[in-house]
């Protein structure tokens, strides 16, 4: 029992400490069937992609900057327009510069350091996102470093990673036009693909792979230059 009491006790404090470091920022924006929805989000560890029934497009982010000191250096902004909702996140340069190494005990996350007239900025990041998005709703996503979940397809979907992968769950049945491009990465699926592309025996840089699923449908477009693509049926 007593062992227990400690475990529990270690548990906690462990939660605590997270909770602590960690910022959460969350947005709740309202959605109208005339409107697509563009997501900009820079710097990332993950970004989940889901749908519901609401009409509502909502993102949580997790946020932890240099051991939680430096969590205010993200930026979110976000405009609704009759024909978008857009939201974009980015770095408060002049607030990381406040960074240093001994923030960073963590090899886990996104680190980097630079120098500026004589002095060296060190910075470390944890950024997750969970966006929930209307059925009806057409995607437009893009980040620099994030890994891309997606969880189905229902509507139009661009998105795009530079260093990260893409990972998109197909629904059983459902039809699409799926595009795929990635320069030094390589493409998986398990579906069965209608290309109207020919694969490239030599090719210099990563070239476009096209094709329809169940006979066409929304159109799916997913790009990575340096990491993977997984289209995979559920």
């Amino acid at each position: 029992m007593k062992k227990l009491l400690i475990l529990l006790m270690l548990a906690f404090s462990q939660y605590i400490g997270y909770a602590q470091k960690t910022k959460l920022i969350e947005k709740h924006l309202p959605f109208s069937t005339a409107q697509s929805v563009n997501l900009n989000l820079r710097f990332a560890d993950d970004i989940q992609v889901k749908y519901w029934d609401k009409a509502e497009v909502y993102v949580k982010i997790a946020v932890e900057i240099n051991s939680g000191k430096l969590n205010d250096a993200l930026t979110v902004s976000s405009n609704s327009t009759t024909s978008q909702i857009s939201l974009k996140t980015d770095f408060n340069n002049a607030l990381l510069e406040d960074g240093n190494v001994e923030d960073c005990p963590d090899s886990k996350a996104h680190q980097s350091s630079w120098n500026r007239n004589g002095k060296s900025y060190y910075v470390c990041s944890k950024i997750n996102y969970e966006v929930y998005l209307p059925k009806q709703a057409e995607l437009e996503l893009e980040t620099i470093s994030g890994n891309i979940w997606i969880n189905s397809v229902y509507s139009a979907i661009k998105a795009k990673s530079i260093s990260g992968f893409v990972d998109v769950s197909w629904p059983k049945g459902k039809g699409g036009t799926l595009g795929m491009k990635t320069v030094t990465g390589e493409v998986y699926s398990d579906l069965k693909i209608d290309f109207t592309s020919k694969r490239q025996k030599n090719p210099i840089v990563g070239y476009p792979l096209e094709g329809t699923v169940n006979g066409g449908g929304p159109k799916v477009t997913l790009e990575s230059i340096s990491n993977n693509l997984y289209v995979r049926s559920k």
